[in-house]
């Protein structure tokens, strides 16, 4: 009996080691406690570099599609550019989605597509608020606008675009104008890519640094985020 029991009592305080090479190891779990217990976190962050670049690809767009239509013939192909320059729109809004971070001893590191990741260091964390997720509460409101609303925009695309083949119009004149019509919808599906990203979420964390940088922390366990946060911004 008492053999059994040292046996037992042998084991339970070597579960947390790992034998390696007749070398005992500490387990990564218990050396690191906080990198397994961070819970899956995006964040939401459409600083002014953002603002500046969606306005202007938004422009360019515009411009470009213009220009096109001015001074390409009716007759050249080459009109189908006016309506494929279009979806650089709705690109720039799938890029400025929200995006992962991953919390790590000390600091923040947000990964953005396509740029280098913005590193918030423990330091530079002035506060932490936790606040209701409005998205949360009005998902079934804007999914239902959503799914009746792109069927009636794309819809009401292809009957012009019939309309138009039936009065004779070029076939890569009707196309352009249809991919303009496509970009729309493109713009509207990246739109709500960003919301379902954000929408399961029922609370937002906001993280607000010293260099005047809003963070919206989006997790399905804030609490814990919280804790982690607080312990590293002492």
């Amino acid at each position: 009996m008492k053999s059994s029991l040292g046996k037992r009592a042998q084991i339970d305080c070597s579960s947390g080691f790992k034998s390696e090479n007749r070398s005992i190891q500490l387990d990564s779990s218990l050396v690191n406690p906080h990198e397994n217990r961070i819970p899956k976190v995006q964040v939401s962050l459409f600083d002014f570099e953002a603002l500046i670049t969606t306005i202007f690809v938004s422009i360019i767009s515009f411009t470009t599609s213009l220009l096109v239509w001015a001074y390409i013939p009716e007759d050249s192909f080459l009109i189908i550019f006016s309506g494929l320059v279009m979806f650089l729109m709705p690109l720039i809004f799938f890029l400025n989605r929200p995006n992962t971070a991953v919390v790590t001893s000390g600091k923040i590191i947000i990964k953005k597509p396509l740029r280098k990741p913005i590193v918030v260091e423990k330091e530079d964390i002035r506060q932490i608020s936790v606040t209701k997720n409005r998205d949360h509460s009005l998902r079934w409101l804007i999914r239902s606008f959503y799914v009746i609303f792109l069927p009636l925009y794309l819809g009401e695309g292809i009957i012009k675009a019939l309309r138009n083949l039936e009065r004779s119009f070029p076939d890569y004149i009707v196309f352009s104008l249809f991919l303009v019509r496509l970009a729309g919808v493109a713009i509207f599906l990246a739109l709500f890519y960003n919301f379902e990203l954000l929408a399961p979420y029922q609370q937002t964390l906001k993280v607000t640094t010293n260099s005047n940088l809003n963070l919206q922390f989006y997790t399905e366990k804030p609490k814990e985020l919280v804790a982690i946060l607080k312990n590293e911004a002492k």
